[in-house]
C-alpha cells in the first residue's frame, strides 16, 4: 500500500495541495479516483505470474507387438477348376443316335455317354472283313504252290503283302465302329452338354465335358518378387510342408481349405512376369464347389523359408530422422511418451515391411502421425 499512499499524496500535491483538494467537486472527485485505479491495480498485476499452456496431447494409432513376427502371409487370386476335366469328342465323323447324359449327370468309369448312327461303320467292318477272308484265302493257296515249287518267291510275298493290307483295313474298321460309342474314360459329373440328339457331328467336335470332382485345383500366378524370395532348391512336396498353403472360397464365405503345390512354373510369363503355380484340394463334400469360382491361393511363408528374421509393422510406422535414417517411434506404456528407436528395415509385401532389427518383439509403436512426433512427446491412443 506504499505505492498507493505515494499517489495520493501526488495527486494531491499537483492539484494545489490539501487546501484545494478540499474545494475539489464531486467531478473532480471521480476523475482523481480514475488516476487512482491503475496505481492500485498495478501491484497486484505484478504479483501474479502467467500460467503457462497446457501441453497438447496428440491422439495417434498404437500398435502392441506380440512377439517375433515369424510368419507372413502372401495371397493371390486364382479361379476353381476340377482337379480332371476332359473335352469329349468322337474320333469319327456322324450322326448322333443317342446322347445318353444331362447336365450334372453322376457316370462311372465305362459308361457310354452318347452314340453315332452305327450302320455305316458296321457296313464298312463286314465289306473289309470280306476282303481279308478272300485275301486270306489267296494268301494260304499261293502258299501251299509255294511249298509244291509249283509257284514263286514273288507271287507268294505279294499274296502276303495283299492279306495285310485287308486285315489292316479290317482293325481300321472295327475301330471307326467301336469309336462311334463315347465312354467315360474315368468316374465323374458331366459338367456341359454340347450338342443334341441326331445332331452331326465332325471328328475332334467337343461333345460334352466331363469333371472329375473329387479334387478341385486353382491356378494362380505368382509376381516375381514372391517368386524370388523362395529358395529354389525347394521340392513341390517341401514348399508345401513349410508354405502351409490354403484355398479361400469367396462364394463359400471365405472357407479355407488345405491345399498343396501340384506345379510350380520355373519360366516367368513374358508378357505379365509371374509364374504359374498350381495347387489341389480335396472336395470336402459338404458345400457346393464348381469349376470357375473365385478363390485366393495363400502361403504361410515362414522366416526360415525365405532366408530372414525381424518383424512385420505397418509401412505407416516407420519414417526417418533428418540424417536418413529409418526409425520407428516407439511409446512409453507408463507415461505415453514417444522416443525414437533407429531401425533396420528389409523387404516390404502387403502385410506391412519388415524390421530386421532394432525392435524386441514386445513395444508399443506408432502407426500414424509419426511425421508430427518429437522426442519425449506425450501422446494418447486414438481408436485403431
Amino acid at each position: 500500500m506504499l505505492v498507493a499512499s505515494v499517489a495520493i499524496d501526488f495527486v494531491g500535491n499537483s492539484l494545489g495541495g490539501p487546501m484545494l483538494a478540499s474545494h475539489l467537486t464531486a467531478s473532480n472527485r471521480h476523475v482523481r479516483l480514475g488516476l487512482l485505479l491503475p496505481l492500485l491495480l498495478l501491484p497486484l498485476a505484478c504479483g501474479d505470474e502467467a500460467a503457462p499452456p497446457e501441453p497438447v496431447v496428440r491422439p495417434i494409432k498404437i500398435l502392441e507387438l506380440g512377439g517375433d513376427a515369424s510368419e507372413q502371409v502372401l495371397e493371390f487370386p486364382g479361379t476353381v477348376k476340377a482337379g480332371q476335366s476332359a473335352e469329349m469328342a468322337f474320333e469319327v465323323a456322324g450322326r448322333i443316335e443317342e446322347l445318353a447324359v444331362f447336365e450334372g449327370q453322376e457316370v462311372a468309369t465305362g459308361d457310354v455317354l452318347a452314340r453315332l448312327d452305327p450302320r455305316d461303320f458296321q457296313s464298312k467292318v463286314d465289306a473289309e472283313r470280306a476282303k481279308e477272308r478272300a485275301a486270306k484265302a489267296e494268301y494260304d493257296r499261293t502258299l501251299k504252290l509255294f511249298q509244291e515249287k509249283v509257284t514263286s518267291q514273288q507271287q507268294l510275298d505279294t499274296r502276303q503283302r495283299n492279306y495285310e493290307v485287308t486285315r489292316t483295313n479290317l482293325e481300321r474298321a472295327r475301330k471307326a465302329l467301336e469309336d462311334a460309342r463315347l465312354v467315360a474314360p474315368f468316374a465323374g459329373i458331366i459338367a456341359r452338354t454340347d450338342v443334341e440328339n441326331f445332331e452331326n457331328v465332325q471328328a475332334k467336335q467337343v461333345v460334352l465335358v466331363l469333371e472329375n470332382d473329387s479334387v478341385f485345383e486353382v491356378e494362380a500366378d505368382i509376381p516375381e518378387q514372391d517368386a524370388a524370395r523362395l529358395p529354389p532348391n525347394l521340392s513341390l512336396d517341401e514348399r508345401t510342408v513349410r508354405g502351409k498353403p490354403e484355398i479361400t472360397v469367396s462364394a463359400l464365405e471365405n472357407r479355407a481349405f488345405p491345399a498343396r503345390l501340384t506345379e510350380f512354373a520355373t519360366t516367368a510369363d513374358p508378357r505379365t512376369r509371374t509364374f504359374a503355380a498350381t495347387l489341389a484340394f480335396d472336395n470336402p463334400g459338404d458345400v457346393s464347389l464348381a469349376t470357375g469360382m473365385t478363390a485366393n491361393v495363400l502361403f504361410h511363408v515362414s522366416d526360415e523359408l525365405i532366408g530372414e528374421t525381424g518383424l512385420f509393422v505397418p509401412v505407416a510406422a516407420v519414417t526417418s530422422d533428418p540424417s536418413g535414417q529409418p526409425i520407428v517411434w516407439t511409446v512409453d506404456p507408463a507415461s505415453m511418451a514417444v522416443s525414437a528407436r533407429p531401425v533396420e528395415v528389409g523387404t516390404m509385401s502387403s502385410d506391412g515391411i519388415r524390421v530386421r532389427s532394432g525392435l524386441g518383439g514386445s513395444e508399443w509403436i506408432a502407426i500414424s502421425g509419426v511425421a508430427f512426433l518429437h522426442e519425449g512427446m506425450v501422446v494418447s491412443r486414438a481408436a485403431n
